[in-house]
């Protein structure tokens, strides 16, 4: 006989006596009585040991309830589900509560299958949701910052750009400070809350700017600190062959003197005359110390075979090549790019393009041209295009290298109009993609690091270490990954700038406070559990749970039904009739 058999037996018992007691005495509500006694001892034993239903679940799943899990969600989660909450998510009286998924997962072996109820899963528990995620119940994103692309690292005195979006700001306005407090970019919002602002990165070394958000009424909404690293590039070497000098090439010239690029040019005059400054030649030696070469189509119908296959083979080995189409392309000169990749054909008329939205210009009314041209390029990437989609120049890989065709005429009105910086921008972009790699390779630095999170550091040397804010040194552990790059984790203690320090060479990056950009790093969870979905099997097998009724509504029927005997029983001894 088990307990709830006793507790019936018990309280079926004390009802019999009741009753009894009720039909021996005299008085009125004799039937009511006899009714309320049965109906509390009733009450009482639901109450105890309250009735089951059946409840649907998915079976074999496990509910994982992560921080910023919603009253809501969690009503909607069934009953019967086998429910677990990390750290930091909605607290409710009987659901289990784990460190990590890790535990989860060893407590209920049987669950292969995840559903991530709230904001996501932290950093910590990723690796153990791989191949486990059916589904994802993603709570609302909250109020701020909630995407950020930008670059971890820049050349001193080149332009930037920091893109995003901004999450339940309609009509607000973001502004970019500099580390002194000035506003050098600022942005409206629009209905998708995107935004993109650029500037210069001055002077080498770290500088921390920051993202204000302001709301439609110029309210503060969050600050957001943005920090970047400014790093001195090494000079370009670059072979520049043109058949006649043109306003293109001065301000070419002109910006490569101001960014310290070495350039080596041989410029037509007249036939058999040339304007040569420094050793433009095309032999071996001259293209392996160069990193790129700049021609136009008379220079290229001026080479010779062993010219024209000793830039060939150098492209192949990674020297980079910029066509540049100056005028009527001659069949032999388009028959030579054909064979690079680049089909050109004249068209009808020349047409003039406006370059604001592709430079950053704003509303400059200025407008270029392009030469009249069809390319077709199927393999090509472009590498720089008008306002309007089409393409100004394209580029393709060829070997380890890259060779671009280009038919913007008139890119110096740039600097004509008093705008240096996007001239200069431009052809630094410009030769930075196509130009030999060289210099060290940059190790896999975190974008977006934060305290007490693991980092995941690659691409490191067997003796890195990091060097704290505070001076100390921390030694990593380096394995090797299936690559064979090195890779490292590493969980900074301390806020602000720190440095990976791997061959020699010093790599700062920036960490940020638990609390900084908390709507960031949520939507972040978010992206990286979304992109766990799909792994495991999307097959639900459905079935049912037996589980008990809430105890409340018969605790409160009960507390009622023996109230009003009370009270029945009170008049009655009052009255003298029990």
């Amino acid at each position: 006989m088990n307990g709830a058999s006793i507790v019936a037996i018990l309280l079926a018992a004390g009802a019999l006596l009741g009753c009894a007691r009720v039909v021996r005495g005299a008085g009125r509500y004799r039937l009511t009585r006899i009714a309320l006694q049965i109906a509390t001892a009733a009450l009482l034993y639901l109450c105890l040991f309250p009735p089951s239903t059946r409840e649907p679940f998915a079976a074999g799943e496990l509910v994982v309830l992560t921080p910023g899990t919603t009253a809501a969600q969690l009503d909607a989660v069934s009953t019967a589900a086998t429910v677990v909450a990390l750290p930091g998510a909605l607290e409710r009286s009987g659901i289990e509560r784990v460190p990590d998924l890790g535990t989860a997962l060893r407590r209920h072996p049987d669950n292969r299958r995840l559903r991530i109820v709230g904001g996501g899963l932290p950093t910590r528990d990723r690796d153990a949701a791989r191949t486990l995620v059916a589904s994802f119940d993603a709570a609302p994103l909250p109020r701020g910052v909630v995407e950020l692309d930008m670059p971890t690292a820049v050349r001193a005195g080149s332009a930037w750009r920091l893109a995003g979006r901004v999450e339940a700001v309609a009509e607000g306005r973001v502004e970019l400070r500099d580390p002194s407090g000035a506003v050098v970019a600022s942005h409206a919002l629009g209905a998708d809350g995107r935004f993109a602002l650029s500037t210069r990165a001055k002077g080498e070394g770290e500088a921390l700017f920051a993202l204000r958000v302001l709301d439609r009424g110029g309210a503060h909404v969050e600050d957001i600190q943005v920090p970047l690293v400014a790093r001195r590039g090494e000079p370009l070497n670059v072979l520049l062959f043109a058949g006649a000098p043109d306003p293109e090439l001065k301000y070419l010239r002109r910006w490569a003197i101001d960014a310290g690029v070495q350039l080596d040019s041989r410029m037509g005059l007249s036939e058999g005359v040339a304007l040569t400054e420094g050793a433009a030649a095309l032999d071996v030696d001259a293209l392996r110390k160069a990193d790129i070469a700049i021609v136009d189509e008379r220079a290229w119908a001026a080479f010779g075979a062993a010219q024209k296959e000793a830039l060939t083979v150098a492209v192949r080995d990674g020297f980079g090549l910029l066509l540049r189409v100056t005028g009527p392309i001659a069949a032999p000169v388009a028959a030579d790019w054909a064979a690079l990749g680049f089909r050109a054909q004249a068209r009808d008329a020349a047409t003039a393009v406006s370059l604001d939205k592709a430079l950053d210009l704003g509303d400059s009314g200025l407008t270029f041209a392009r030469r009249a041209l069809d390319v077709d390029a199927t393999d090509a990437a472009p590498l720089l295009r008008a306002d309007d989609g089409t393409p100004l120049a394209l580029w393709r890989a060829q070997g380890q290298g890259r060779v671009a065709l280009w038919w913007l005429v008139d890119s110096w009105r740039l600097g004509l109009g008093g705008d240096r910086t996007r001239l200069a921008t431009l052809w630094s972009e410009t030769l930075a993609t196509l130009a030999r790699a060289r210099g060290k390779r940059m190790p896999d630095l975190p974008a977006d690091a934060r305290i007490d999170e693991r980092l995941v550091l690659c691409g490191l040397a067997p003796d890195a270490m990091i060097e704290t804010a505070h001076g100390e040194k921390v030694a990593l552990i380096v394995e090797r990954d299936a690559t064979q790059r090195g890779c490292a984790a590493y969980w900074p203690a301390q806020t602000g700038w720190q440095t990976l320090v791997s061959a020699g060479a010093h790599w700062p990056f920036h960490v940020r406070a638990a609390d900084e950009a908390r709507a960031l790093a949520v939507a972040e969870s978010a992206r990286a559990t979304h992109a766990l979905l799909g792994a495991a099997n999307a097959r639900t097998d459905i079935a049912t749970r037996s589980i008990p009724l809430p105890r409340w509504p018969f605790f409160m029927a009960w507390l009622a039904a023996i109230m009003l005997l009370w009270l029945i029983e009170r008049r009655a001894a009052s009255a003298g009739q029990l």
